[in-house]
């Protein structure tokens, strides 16, 4: 049966059917997930393995090539990435794009797998490793937990107090606890008093050993009872330590005793290199990270936690304060309101254009129609789990003109056959009968066109994987909505006006020109190739830029000791960056995190490794567009007062997680030839005056001291090689000794010298050495031949096995892509080595890869819009010509991005897929006229005129409301070039399809001249 007839038939069922899925939309809207930006899965993790006390180049061989050999065993794999440091390895995994979120799991597994299989392979003292599979999940609420006056490990157990309360919030999936006061238990040994009691430290540390070891003391059976027997464990605190008595000397000569009090300062302070540190405003701060469960609806915990928050502060001592660093609810509810607020703004401007031309039965009918669409898509979004976000709502945006389409094609036709004296259900039956098919596959072509972004494996594209959903869903629903509901409401609410007026007087004027096109078709071809010349010309001028910035009020300011700098001269030289940020006007407040990156609080951030000697300062900032001004400013201050440094202010990335704009990889197996292409690479990029901070990733070689070790005095002495190190360790950091708990706090306990003889390198070869074995003391420089200062590298990067030194850069005042344009012949000229390769990274290596992965798609697309066409027209030559039209949107998408500076992008890119899917859709409506003109026995000539004259309206009405829907989109950082693409091609196109395309028709198919057409 005819849906039309049936919905009319049906009026009561299909009213109420209609509106109780409206009101589910209503619901859905409220009850969607909702997010600033979406998520993509990450499909990375990173295997960290210890080995300590080994160089970069030792860790390398002996642990990273040998875990990469096994992981490449994994058949998901993309590449490894790996950083091998001083006592480290980490190597980042990453799986093929192809590989879903539901599969990681598994994956992750085979990777734990992988990693015990390979232990064995390792040295002994490297069997200590981690495997960290959760780089995609974002902690989207940083807090900063401050105490003004408390205790650090009273600081510590208010922490976990709230990371106890935060996680039994509904909603909340992971809290995250970084930069905890680390703090030890440091034994400072006077040996001179040692000495007088005939002790050594060697038998100090063994008793401390043995005295904190755990054994089970077994249990005594009683009858029937069995009663374990519980060992007393006296170390459990620093006073219990100086009271532990130690027996001195060996045999007779050890019947002495003493405490460790007596022999050794005892006390408890803060750990000497701790993990990481985080401060808030400068003052020192316990991060607090939050991470919601997968599809919850951010906004609605945003109370909760709020709550949360309040009600740990009523029960906390005074002077602790928990600050918000970042708080992903409010900035989803503005993001949301601002997307609403656009897409509200296109409806109101597509329902006035109806009013303006169409009337306003029109105009109620086809905004009722949108309405109804926009809501039933809201209905499949809530059973399908797509968020409501920037790019769903964009996506709205994108296909409001669309959308409308059908509405606009059928109610257009019932009016003219009302208008013609056609019974009213008659009119409404005929109206779908006669455009259903040609609407649906003029539909599932607009769908097809945004389907490379569907078939795409990229991060970029599975970022807009929703644009696709939204579009193929509301398309979809719109064509249902067209011949079922558009047809009741056309026969319900439109009414015939006795004094309809005739013809308007612009169609006569249209009649003449396209008449004038066709009979002079050749003039019109040459100002067409003239055109498309001009604006192949012109889109050299095209600014390209593959993926724009994030617009939140945010910025990272990252910091780089020379290799091998201390957390500690980290954390005092950006207390004076902090220091002079909180000056700054723009600023609103500021978060820091020494020893290693924040927690990943958006998708499009990637922490960096934990390194001593980098810290990031997060800047929260008054507005968006304040962030320039105090980059400037902040540059010229951070090289004015750190000149022996690495400091760079980062934008926040939108849909890509590279850290740099441009990056030059140079791979091959010598350092030193490596060093010397980067410096290369780099002496270019720094003559560049729009280039910035200028680096390599490895950095510079650190400085290591080399103990010349005499083995054979060492064994006339008794003294081990373990001995020496044992003995430098006291005299630096502190040697291990044991744990002490205090509660759930567990302490490091430390042994090592008087600060009075510790980091001195003039003492060093009068160092005392005990042997383990004896009870003499040997000096360091009796089995030391002295020492040499040397220099190694402090990391090695490799890329898939190979190192990669990856020269580094930033750009500003010019796009990213044609800064590496002006400086890419003379980098890719530098002369390569036998066995080093060559080849780019940063944005051009993930604009590449999308780019080319949505070309190797659009096939797929093409091959189904033309199966499409085919089976529609029954041949080739209608879809050819409806083919032609598809370049001369070009003319209008070129120069509408030259005049408004808009880049040209990924999304500009989708813009022009989509875009050449409503031209299609526009040539199939135009193209349906002129077969339906003809066959009711019209001259193909007088068709061609008639068809575009009769069309103009549907065709217009549809791209001027998908125009003017595009314009809230406009100052968009994300579809901005996407809507100025559409706004400017689909305008000329539009014109162009109505007036270029009768003249392809009338040469395909060899239609003569109006007065050669008269003659026959």
């Amino acid at each position: 049966m005819n849906p039309a007839k049936w919905a009319i038939n049906k009026a009561f069922f299909s009213s109420f059917l209609t509106t109780l899925l409206c009101l589910l939309g209503l619901y859905g809207y409220f009850a969607l997930g909702k997010l600033e930006d979406p998520a993509f899965t990450v499909k990375t993790a990173a295997v960290v393995i210890l080995y300590p006390g080994a160089s970069a180049e030792q860790v390398e061989a002996r642990v990273t090539d040998v875990m990469e050999r096994k992981l490449q065993e994994m058949g998901r794999l993309w590449k490894t990435r790996s950083v091998s440091r001083p006592g480290q390895a980490m190597i980042f995994v990453e799986l093929v794009e192809t590989t879903t979120g539901d599969e990681l799991p598994q994956q992750w597994d085979l990777l734990r797998r992988k990693v015990n299989d390979v232990k064995l392979e390792l040295p002994l003292e490297a069997q200590i490793s981690v495997v960290v599979d959760e780089f995609s999940e974002v902690y989207g609420m940083l807090f900063a937990l401050v105490g003004d006056g408390i205790p650090p490990r009273e600081l510590n157990h208010y922490a976990r107090i709230l990371q106890r309360d935060l996680k039994t919030v509904p909603g909340v999936n992971k809290v995250m606890l970084q930069g905890l006061y680390e703090q030890a238990i440091f034994i400072e040994v006077d040996e001179t008093k040692v000495a007088q009691y005939r002790a050594t430290p060697a038998q100090i540390l063994d008793q401390l050993q043995s005295q904190s070891l755990i054994s089970h003391p077994g249990q005594l059976t009683l009858g029937f009872e069995r009663i374990r027997i519980s060992q007393t464990d006296t170390l459990d605190s620093v006073q219990a330590l100086k009271d532990l008595v130690l027996r001195a000397g060996i045999g007779e000569l050890g019947a002495q005793r003493f405490r460790l009090g007596d022999v050794a300062h005892v006390y408890e302070g803060p750990s000497v290199s701790p993990l990481s540190m985080s401060r808030f405003n400068g003052q020192r701060a316990i991060t607090v990270a939050v991470n919601p469960k997968d599809g919850i609806n951010v906004v609605a915990i945003g109370d909760s936690l709020k709550a949360a928050l309040a009600n740990f502060e009523s029960r906390v001592p005074a002077g602790i304060k928990v600050e918000v660093i970042a708080f992903q609810p409010d900035e989803v509810q503005k993001s949301v309101d601002s997307f609403t607020g656009n897409l509200l703004s296109a409806v109101a401007i597509v329902v006035v254009v109806l009013w303006i031309f169409m009337g306003w039965a029109s105009a109620a009918i086809v905004g009722g129609s949108l309405g109804i669409t926009l809501l039933l898509t809201l209905v499949y979004m809530l059973l399908a789990g797509v968020d409501l976000h920037r790019v769903s709502v964009g996506a709205f945006i994108l296909a409001l003109g669309m959308l409308v389409d059908n509405a606009i094609v059928i109610t257009d036709l019932y009016i003219v056959k009302v208008r013609s004296g056609v019974e009213k259900l008659k009119a409404a039956s005929d109206s779908v009968t006669e455009t259903a098919v040609p609407l649906l596959a003029a539909t599932l072509i607009a769908i097809a066109a945004t389907s490379p972004v569907l078939f795409s494996q990229t991060a970029s594209a599975e970022f807009a994987i929703d644009l696709f959903k939204v579009m193929a869903s509301s398309l979809s629903l719109s064509w249902l909505v067209a011949i079922t509901v558009t047809p009741l409401m056309c026969y319900r609410f439109y009414k015939v006006s006795g004094n309809d007026e005739g013809p308007p007087a612009w169609q006569a004027k249209a009649r003449g020109l396209i008449t004038w096109l066709l009979n002079n078709r050749k003039t019109a071809l040459v100002v067409i190739f003239v055109s498309l010349v001009v604006t192949g010309v012109l889109s050299t001028k095209v600014m390209l830029n593959f993926m724009p910035g994030s617009d939140r009020a945010i910025t990272f300011v990252d910091y780089w000791l020379p290799q091998g700098g201390s957390i500690r001269q980290t954390a005092e030289d950006m207390a004076e960056i902090e220091a002079w940020l909180l000056e700054q006007p723009e600023v609103r407040n500021i978060a820091s995190f020494i020893g290693g990156g924040a927690p990943r609080f958006t998708v499009t951030y990637e922490p960096e490794p934990n390194d001593p000697a980098y810290g990031q300062i997060l800047v929260n900032l008054n507005s968006f567009e304040e962030i320039p001004a105090l980059r400037r400013r902040g540059d010229a201050f951070l090289k004015a007062r750190f000149p022996q440094a690495e400091p760079r202010f980062r934008p926040l990335k939108l849909a890509t997680v590279d850290k740099f704009n441009i990056e030059a990889r140079f791979s091959g197996p010598n350092p030193t030839v490596l060093r010397e292409l980067a410096a290369s690479a780099k002496a270019i990029m720094a003559a560049h005056p729009h280039l910035k901070y200028v680096r390599d990733d490895w950095r510079q070689p650190s400085k290591v001291l080399v103990p010349l070790f005499n083995q054979d005095r060492a064994r006339l002495s008794g003294v081990t090689r373990n001995d020496v190190n044992m003995a430098l360790a006291r005299a630096t950091d502190g040697l291990p000794v044991t744990t002490l708990y205090y509660g759930r706090d567990r302490l490091a306990v430390l042994f090592r010298d008087l600060e009075s003889q510790r980091d001195d390198f003039s003492t060093l070869l009068t160092l005392p050495v005990p042997p383990l074995l004896g009870a003499h003391v040997v000096p360091l420089g009796q089995v030391v031949d002295g020492f040499k200062l040397a220099f190694e590298e402090g990391q090695i990067w490799r890329r898939n096995r190979l190192r990669t030194m990856t020269v580094q850069a930033d750009v500003e005042g010019m796009s990213a892509s044609s800064a590496r344009k002006a400086i890419a012949e003379e980098i890719e000229a530098i002369p390569l080595p036998a066995g080093y390769a060559f080849e780019w990274g940063g944005e051009f290596y993930d604009e590449n890869r999308s780019i080319t992965d949505i070309f190797a798609q659009l096939p797929k697309a093409g091959i189904f819009m033309l199966i499409l066409m085919v089976a529609m027209f029954n041949g080739l030559r209608q879809p050819l010509v409806i083919i032609l039209t598809i370049p001369l949107a070009m003319v209008g998408v070129v120069p509408i991005l030259i005049l408004a500076g808009k880049p040209f992008g990924f999304m500009a890119l989708v813009g022009v897929i989509a875009l050449a899917g409503m031209i299609i859709k526009n040539g199939i409506v135009l193209m349906d006229q002129i077969n339906l003109e003809i066959a009711s026995g019209r001259n193909p000539f007088d068709a061609l005129v008639e068809s575009a004259v009769n069309r103009t309206m549907a065709i217009s009405m549809a791209a001027l409301t998908t125009v003017l829907g595009m314009i809230p989109l406009w100052w968009d950082p994300l579809f901005g070039p996407m809507a100025a693409t559409i706004i400017g091609g689909l305008t000329l196109a539009t014109f162009l399809t109505l007036l270029i395309m009768p003249i392809y028709y009338a040469i395909l198919y060899r239609v003569p001249p109006q007065q050669e057409a008269a003659h026959a």
